[in-house]
């Protein structure tokens, strides 16, 4: 029987030992993705096309490595209300799979929930993940798995992007597990529900924050592994245009802005981006209902060590 294009499911749980599988289950570790998602397996082989023989064509292949991606879109949620709440984000195990660390505080009684994510730079904070793939009969394990991280809004929900990458693993026969869909509101975009400063920029109607990781592969005699090697934060935001050149100053003279956005969702939790250093990169002039846009990428700076930028949801009591 072929397989159906909807049974497919994402599990991903922090490693404590690299590369060491950690077992996530449907009930605790699920990431619901948000679109069609496949496995693709990259591989690298010797075809043998410089072989001498009698006849033309090339001689044996023969595979020398091969890896694993998975890239995923999801909608990004709150914690939830009261005591019961979420302590991290369904997606937290992304955000630490891309060299993030994190710090989470209340009780969801006296005071809300909240999970502060920032990025690190120290090694034995640069987490793995172990991340089930299943598609229908097979599942896939990506061990030691570690990946990119962007987030993207347009006047609609917030969602997160991400490809993780690791070393192959032959998939195996598996039942597809019963699981739960989370109900954890979704933050949008709108309106109201969504609020952005960056020093004199209105009318926004599309963000983006990409963390900027760098994944990078490791591939020597008994090992093979990805790392997160490096980090190039932006923001990218693309208010109307006014009748004034600072933007154009602020771009020439490298102005650094404190850059905030605030995003709410029904619940009334919050999911704030802030950069304390956010430099003026680029201007991209384009239009939205006939009126001048002008498309603006800040790249985000330190200040004292890694603080670039942090990622705070907050509950509600």
């Amino acid at each position: 029987m072929s397989m159906l294009t909807r049974r497919k499911m994402v599990l991903a749980k922090v490693e404590t030992t690299k590369g060491t599988d950690a077992s996530p289950t449907a009930g605790s570790n699920l990431i619901l993705p948000n679109g069609d998602l496949q496995i693709q397996v990259p591989i690298e082989q010797d075809t043998g096309a410089g072989d001498l023989k009698s006849t033309f064509g090339p001689g044996q292949s023969v595979t020398f490595k091969q890896a694993m991606k998975l890239a995923t879109t999801v909608r990004v949620r709150g914690l939830g209300s009261g005591a019961s709440a979420l302590t991290e984000p369904m997606i937290a195990p992304l955000l630490r799979a891309s060299g993030h660390d994190v710090a989470t505080a209340g009780d969801g009684s006296s005071t809300a929930k909240s999970a502060t994510y920032t990025p690190t730079s120290v090694g034995a904070n640069l987490k793995s993940n172990t991340v089930y793939f299943y598609e229908d009969g097979l599942l896939y394990k990506m061990l030691g798995a570690v990946c990119n991280l962007s987030f993207e809004a347009a006047m609609n929900a917030l969602i997160v992007k991400a490809e993780f990458q690791s070393k192959y693993t032959a998939p195996a026969t598996a039942s597809f597990p019963s699981f739960t869909a989370p109900t954890e509101e979704v933050f949008r975009m709108t309106n109201t529900l969504c609020t952005m400063s960056d020093g004199s920029t209105i009318n926004i109607g599309k963000f983006t924050f990409d963390s900027g990781a760098k994944v990078s592969e490791a591939y020597e005699t008994g090992n093979h592994e990805f790392q997160v090697e490096d980090r190039e934060p932006t923001i990218t935001i693309d208010p109307l245009a006014i009748a004034s050149a600072a933007d154009w100053t602020a771009l020439i003279n490298a102005t650094s802005f404190h850059l905030t956005a605030t995003f709410t969702n029904s619940l009334g939790e919050t999911l704030v981006f802030d950069a304390p250093a956010a430099v003026l990169q680029e201007i991209s002039t384009g239009d939205r209902a006939g009126r001048i846009t002008r498309e603006k990428k800040f790249s985000l700076k330190e200040t004292s060590g890694d603080d670039q930028y942090s990622i705070e949801w907050t509950s509600v009591l």
